[in-house]
């Protein structure tokens, strides 16, 4: 019998396809793969259609009052780290004061107690804030994020965002003068560490307007680091001095 007439009898296959099963091969294998779907399949399966750029959310505009300002940053959405606005902190003093205080985040127990700088640094911010005639109405702070971060600390990759709606804030306080408590806020708005800058001659701009300030540790580091306190309150004399 020919190759041609053994190929052609299916019950000589089905035996050739039957010893093969009973020494366990059950498909077929080769070295080299085959276009089993044919070609144009197995090439368009290799190379799967590219996914379309994924473009990123454009922030909505920010509010264009003051007041409406506030009620945003209680609720948004779109403000990176924020968390929940039940545990969310509004400003606090006179808006229009000449000074404002921008405070990194929320301290550990603040959103229980329902205010900024509360508890133990809270008591030290208002000695702080004393020491140069100053109170809590005569000045306008907010935190550069409104919601205490799960980290405790804002993240590099939130500091733009939260630095565009402080400077935003800014415009609408108009403040002449600018503390900065915290690294995370003196990176945002000034694009270096407090402990690293220039005392003098360091501005906010936006708006269009440029606003002297100060960079310096916020109250909870100079509880850790009594031995800080020195420089903080030469920040401090800068800071009512004229800059």
């Amino acid at each position: 019998m020919s190759i041609a007439e053994t190929i052609a009898d299916p019950r000589l296959v089905a035996a050739a396809l039957q010893w093969w099963d009973d020494m366990g091969v059950d498909v077929l294998v080769e070295d080299a793969p085959q276009p089993w779907l044919g070609r144009a399949a197995v090439a368009e399966a290799a190379v799967p259609p590219a996914a379309p750029p994924m473009e990123k959310p454009v922030p909505a505009a920010l509010p264009d009052t003051l007041d409406a300002l506030v009620a945003w940053l209680s609720t948004a959405e779109d403000i990176p780290e924020a968390g929940p606005p039940a545990r969310r902190l509004a400003p606090f003093g006179t808006p229009g004061a000449k000074i404002a205080i921008i405070t990194d985040a929320p301290e550990k127990d603040d959103a229980e107690a329902g205010a900024l700088l509360s508890g133990e640094v809270g008591a030290l911010f208002d000695r702080m804030l004393a020491a140069i005639g100053l109170d809590r109405n005569m000045v306008y702070c907010f935190p550069l994020c409104p919601g205490r971060p799960p980290t405790g600390r804002v993240s590099a990759e939130a500091l733009a965002r939260l630095a565009d709606i402080a400077r935003h804030h800014l415009a609408l306080a108009k403040p002449e003068r600018v503390w900065l408590l915290g690294q995370a806020t003196s990176r945002a708005l000034l694009g270096m560490d407090a402990s690293v800058l220039d005392k003098r001659g360091q501005n906010i701009n936006h708006a269009n307007i440029t606003v002297p300030c100060i960079a310096s540790l916020p109250p909870r580091m100079l509880l850790q680091t009594p031995q800080r306190k020195a420089a903080v309150w030469a920040d401090m004399q800068a800071l009512i001095g004229g800059l």
